[in-house]
């Protein structure tokens, strides 16, 4: 619920693996790029599982690889074109962009779940309701199973 936001771009950056070899080149060519327009790319620094400076030499991920964090003052304003841009680059591993590989964000909050799919959101609602039937349902299978066992 925290990280729910109007658009993508500010407030977290956008983590870029990328090769070391040529690493700089790498970062002003993304920095460069029409669809990465208001973006601030910084090599992280320090521990490569957050993305605050902690550490005085460069992350390495558990590849070898560099991480670029895109920090933006405004949303992105053409998302797949962007991840269709920084994945097109030399040197660039991949990105933090999930574009089209989802149909629906499950929310956990304060009120409870909540489901959001632009398109079909009825018929996302029902499958996590089924979802929840059958995880009921396997939990009580599961507790009558015990119970006749321990008979």
């Amino acid at each position: 619920e925290s990280k729910l936001c109007d658009g993508l771009g500010p407030g977290f950056p956008l983590p870029v693996e990328i090769t070391p070899f040529c690493h700089e080149h790498t970062l002003r060519t993304i920095a460069a790029l029409p669809s990465c327009e208001g973006c601030k790319a910084v090599l992280r620094m320090g521990s490569s599982s957050n993305n605050k400076v902690d550490g005085d030499e460069i992350a390495v991920t558990d590849n070898g690889n560099y991480i670029v964090d895109l920090h933006f003052a405004e949303a992105i304003k053409n998302v797949p074109k962007m991840a269709a841009d920084l994945k097109a680059l030399c040197g660039v591993v991949d990105h933090g962009l999930f574009c089209g590989m989802t149909t629906a964000v499950l929310c956990a909050g304060a009120d409870g779940v909540t489901v959001t799919a632009p398109e079909k959101k009825n018929k996302a609602e029902k499958i996590v309701k089924n979802m929840a039937f059958l995880s009921a349902a396997v939990g009580l299978l599961a507790v009558s199973t015990m119970i006749i066992r321990k008979r």
